[in-house]
């Protein structure tokens, strides 16, 4: 196991129970024979096909028992659990699979019977459900039923109401395709009594083990995935060629050229297996030096949006193979009748249930979308303090009242308003005693200003209002004029500061752009009404110089 640096400095472990290099070799000598086995099924007929069969099936076995270990011997803790459940589910159907071959290599198949070996049989798949199960995942590996979204991520995630439909909807499918692959031969066999329990047994063992398998790679992300897709393979063909040998055991079998593609399979699908065992993590896109992904980012990015969509559409296999079988049993029967039919019908209710749950879920995400959206245009046009407009949201609607006074002459009023000895607050009460000054300030300004009128803070302590509907028939400057004393009114209350009484002191200036002194832009106007404040302030402390009682 290598330990390689991860995102944000932690060490992250990499399970390598063969180095990357011995792994392809490895695979390519199973390729190798893969071949050789096929050619030889190929190659020979009758008896010394069976005898082949045999060698393919004992060479196989060894060779997935040996990576098997391997993998078992050089990992630990959770990595170690899940090969050793794995690899203990081939490995205890493989005196089975000896057994049920000499029964039809010696021309006379017996019926299935609860022997040791066909003991071993059936917990085979169980075994192998539980190392599914235990596959460890990697970060962000919860359950998530989506496409990718371009930064990568997982969005959105749905309720666990549509994990367990997709979760029936897999089961359901699965189980049909065992209806029309296997159960079906079986019911018409006419077998009875312990073989029927036993073959039915085994059959909705290994739909169970598909089932698990689907879920595992549908509502999990496995940290080694390349391991999973072998494993997953190797279960999926080892499922396919057991079906058959069932069938195999049944009073009419399938004839011996039929089983080539079977025995293939009962040796591949060990081999696959044992290679899941070895096979070691992939680096991850972080483990890689920041040179070096940045001149491969877009096929590490494409690779992987790739295996996301096949993440998140697994689901929905069995159930096109299901909907095909049944398709295609209709069209040659003439209609579904029993299971089938039954089965169908459950699986239409659920998918229909499932795009109705889909769509509330949809649309509750639109809503949870929007009212996002509104929060952060009001975060960017709002004071987070005072709640007031900020100076983006004023100088925009300033902006736009300049425009229409220059295309109709509408007049424009803005007053500048600033908190006299603010700084002074600050240096002696702190600094929440000037946050508490602000929201006041802000509060008494917001009820002395009219409905439609906007008020803003635009600066530390500085506000702004931009008065609207100022085209009646009362001047500009009055209506200007109004307001200020209104605001200054309200100042007058005092406000407690750290339990001390304080008087609230504001500095108005006004501008105006009409008929008489027009305005070109928003800037021009602020500053005149920034000016006219200098002015009142200014006023205000000769005021004081004169009348120092005051």
């Amino acid at each position: 196991m290598d330990r390689t640096p991860s995102a944000g400095g932690v060490r992250s472990v990499r399970v390598r129970p063969v180095s990357d290099r011995t792994f392809h070799i490895l695979l390519a000598l199973v390729v190798a024979l893969f071949v050789l086995a096929g050619a030889g099924q190929l190659a020979f007929s009758g008896q010394a096909r069976l005898v082949v069969q045999a060698a393919a099936l004992f060479v196989c076995g060894v060779a997935s028992t040996v990576f098997a270990v391997i993998g078992i011997v050089r990992t630990r803790g959770v990595d170690r659990k899940w090969r050793l459940l794995v690899s203990a589910g081939p490995l205890a159907a493989l005196p089975s699979a000896f057994e049920w071959t000499r029964q039809y290599s010696s021309g006379n198949p017996l019926e299935l019977q609860l022997t040791p070996s066909e003991s071993l049989f059936l917990i085979a798949p169980l075994l192998t459900i539980a190392g599914l199960i235990c596959v460890p995942v990697g970060a962000g590996g919860g359950p998530t039923r989506a496409p990718p979204s371009p930064d990568g991520g997982w969005w959105p995630r749905y309720t666990h109401v549509v994990i367990a439909l997709d979760s029936l909807m897999i089961a359901l499918s699965i189980l049909l395709i065992a209806w029309f692959a296997v159960l079906r031969d079986i019911t018409h066999s006419g077998i009875s009594g312990t073989s029927f329990v036993i073959a039915v047994t085994f059959a909705l063992a290994l739909a169970l083990l598909v089932v698990v398998l689907v879920l595992v790679v549908a509502f999990r992300r496995p940290s080694n995935g390349r391991a999973v897709a072998l494993l997953g393979a190797g279960l999926v063909v080892l499922a396919a060629s057991e079906t058959v040998l069932v069938q195999l055991s049944l009073p009419d079998p399938v004839s011996l050229e039929g089983s080539v593609p079977t025995w293939l399979g009962a040796a591949t699908g060990p081999l696959l297996v044992g290679l899941a065992m070895i096979a070691p993590e992939r680096d991850s896109q972080w483990s890689v030096s920041p040179a070096i992904r940045s001149t491969t980012s877009r096929s590490i990015w494409s690779g992987r949006v790739i295996r996301n969509w096949l993440h998140a559409y697994m689901p929905y296999l069995p159930l096109s193979v299901a909907a095909a079988l049944v398709l295609a049993s209709a069209v040659r029967d003439g209609g579904l009748y029993g299971l089938p039919l039954y089965l169908a019908f459950c699986l239409a209710g659920l998918v229909t249930l499932r795009q109705i749950v889909v769509i509330a879920e949809n649309r509750r995400l639109v809503s949870d979308v929007q009212r996002a959206h509104q929060r952060l245009e009001y975060q960017a046009y709002h004071d987070g303090l005072t709640g007031l407009a900020n100076r983006l949201l004023f100088t925009r609607a300033l902006e736009e009242a300049v425009t229409a006074h220059s295309r109709h002459g509408t007049p424009v009023v803005v007053l500048f308003c600033d908190i006299d000895h603010f700084k002074t607050v600050n240096d002696t009460y702190g600094h929440s005693a000037g946050d508490e000054l602000l929201r006041t300030v802000a509060a008494r300004l917001r009820t002395a200003i009219r409905h439609g009128d906007l008020a803003a803070r635009v600066g530390g302590d500085e506000f702004a209002v931009l008065l609207a509907g100022t085209d009646t028939g009362t001047s500009p400057q009055t209506v200007g004029e109004q307001c200020a004393r209104r605001i200054t009114t309200g100042m007058r209350r005092p406000i407690t500061l750290a339990g001390h009484p304080q008087q609230i002191q504001i500095s108005i200036g006004l501008a105006i752009a009409d008929g008489r002194q027009p305005c070109t832009s928003a800037e021009q106007i602020l500053h005149q009404a920034d000016t006219g404040m200098y002015d009142a302030k200014r006023r205000r402390a000769k005021h004081r110089q004169r009348t120092p009682s005051s």
